[in-house]
């Protein structure tokens, strides 16, 4: 047997170590039960792993520690048996004794492989339900439709499950769970906000959504978080993945018992809070949403889009602020591949008059504030792409925005600048016969000749000609002449608007604009 052939096999096989490293001392109950059935496991491994090494001639045992140094290299520097077991433990849990029976079958010592009893497959296997030999493709599971529990548009959704004994997966969450009976329980989504930190300090970050979980009646005997990393780029999976139980005595990093392309589990686990994490000191590619929304009723287009995790209370958040605002959502397709964490994403539009800011976001597991793109396009008259590009190069992600994705925006007849407050003379919009609006025709000296802009400012937010943002950017600005400026900017393309503009000014700067009407 090759050494890759060793390692492909050991990638195939998802299980490991179970453990927990405590912050305070666990509370009685299932969990100690969990704990101590896990402690005789792994001291029943260890025993079987000392007893069969020792067996070994000097020239073997070189041999075998050879082989293993490759997947752990200060094993080629321990001397001692009971060393090499302890290193093995540590690293590799109950997944040892198959390390050991393949590296015995590769130095011609079949016969020790034959009497080692492989303990992880024996404990597991109980009357029909085997936690551990369910193949880890999506046909093993049997999905499972829950039940949502009322609730208001305010609070997070309380979701309700019910199964035989089997293999199950919630199509909604994609939590997978195995059990021996019948089990009944309800789950929701959590934020992370207030966990982050925490994590952080012990080296961890969020690799899924975080589930608070509670069993009504029977008995789980394995549970499956999904998580959101692309595996590929993650060495040593079950060293650089654990699960986080929050109880009622803190933290708990529990070590995962099997980590999947989609999943984390645990065997006999202890519900409450849970939330599968990943080493801080590596970045890997991750699942990504994209989330659009546009501002309606209004002339233009503006939509802020996010690009996050796939965290479904995160996206919660981010909906009930976006609708706060009167926002709504625009639903396109997310990035088909993962994207590299904390590298930076630009945003572009397949149209020349759209501004979008900030130039770059870097993607961050920040489930606190996400940052989002604002994409502002001036009557959109066409469909047009909006594009993703990795560090301004590659694209990663697009998506078509056709004008009925915004049907209340973007038009000029939409009704986008409410002239309801506006009283003003007709004939001085426009100079005479000339098609050029009044304000355009007397651009340059408006700007140089309005002084006290923020009346005119605070008339055109009024008027809802400028939002909030726009309002305090130009606001911001250090002269009159910069703020006239970006008015006008913002004012190009919209008739109706430039109405409304001219009546603010007739009203705050009546001696310029009659002086301007008899030049026309």
């Amino acid at each position: 047997m090759k050494k890759h052939d060793l390692i492909a096999k050991l990638s195939a096989r998802s299980s490991g170590p179970k453990g927990s490293t405590f912050q305070k001392k666990p509370s009685a109950g299932p969990h100690r039960s969990a704990l101590i059935h896990n402690v005789a496991m792994m001291a029943a491994v260890r025993q079987q792993l000392l007893e069969t090494l020792d067996k070994l001639t000097k020239e073997e045992f070189s041999k075998v520690k050879r082989n293993l140094s490759d997947f752990s290299p200060r094993l080629e520097f321990t001397t001692q048996t009971a060393e090499v077991v302890d290193e093995m433990m540590e690293t590799f849990g109950q997944q040892s004794v198959k390390m050991i029976k393949d590296l015995l079958i590769e130095i011609n010592r079949k016969d020790l492989a034959e009497n080692m009893q492989d303990t992880e497959e024996t404990s597991t296997s109980v009357d029909s339900v085997d936690c551990g030999s369910v193949e880890q493709d999506s046909s093993s599971w049997t999905k499972v439709d829950p039940e949502l529990d009322g609730t208001s548009p305010d609070e997070d959704p309380t979701y309700s499950l019910q199964s035989a004994a089997g293999h199950f997966e919630c199509s909604v969450s994609g939590l997978r769970w195995v059990c021996r009976e019948k089990v009944g329980f309800r789950y929701r989504f959590c934020s992370w906000v207030g966990h982050m930190e925490r994590m952080e300090s012990r080296g961890y970050r969020p690799a899924g959504p975080l589930l608070d979980i509670s069993v009504l009646t029977g008995k789980v005997m394995e549970v499956q978080l999904p998580h959101w990393v692309c595996t590929d780029d993650v060495p040593e999976l079950l060293k650089n993945f654990a699960v986080l139980h929050v109880g009622d005595c803190g933290d708990v990093l529990e070590k995962a018992t099997r980590v999947t392309k989609t999943h984390v589990g645990l065997t006999e686990p202890v519900f409450s809070l849970l939330g599968a994490l990943r080493n801080l000191f590596f970045s890997p590619r991750i699942i990504c949403n994209t989330l659009i929304y546009y501002q309606p009723k209004t002339s233009y287009l503006k939509m802020h889009v996010y690009l996050i995790p796939p965290d479904p209370a995160l996206k919660q958040s981010v909906h009930r602020r976006e609708s706060s605002k009167g926002y709504e959502e625009i639903m396109k397709p997310r990035p088909d591949k993962p994207l590299k964490m904390d590298r930076g994403f630009s945003l572009q539009a397949t149209v020349e008059t759209a501004r979008i800011q900030p130039p770059e976001i870097t993607l961050r597991p920040d489930s606190q504030d996400p940052n989002f793109y604002e994409v502002f396009i001036e009557s959109p008259d066409e469909n047009f792409n909006l594009e993703l590009l990795q560090t301004h190069s590659e694209k990663v992600w697009f998506c078509e925005i056709r004008k009925d994705d915004h049907p209340k925006s973007g038009s000029t007849g939409g009704g986008g600048c409410s002239t309801e407050t506006v009283t003003v003379k007709k004939e001085v919009f426009f100079c005479f016969s000339s098609e050029e609006h009044f304000v355009d025709k007397h651009r340059e000296t408006l700007i140089q000749r309005v002084r006290n802009v923020e009346p005119v400012l605070d008339g055109l937010l009024q008027n809802k000609v400028l939002m909030e943002e726009t309002y305090d950017r130009i606001r911001s600005l250090p002269t009159s002449e910069a703020q006239l400026r970006e008015i006008f900017s913002c004012l190009r393309a919209a008739d109706e608007c430039k109405d409304i503009f001219l009546s603010i000014l007739q009203e705050k700067e009546p001696h310029l604009i009659t002086d301007l009407q008899r030049k026309c």
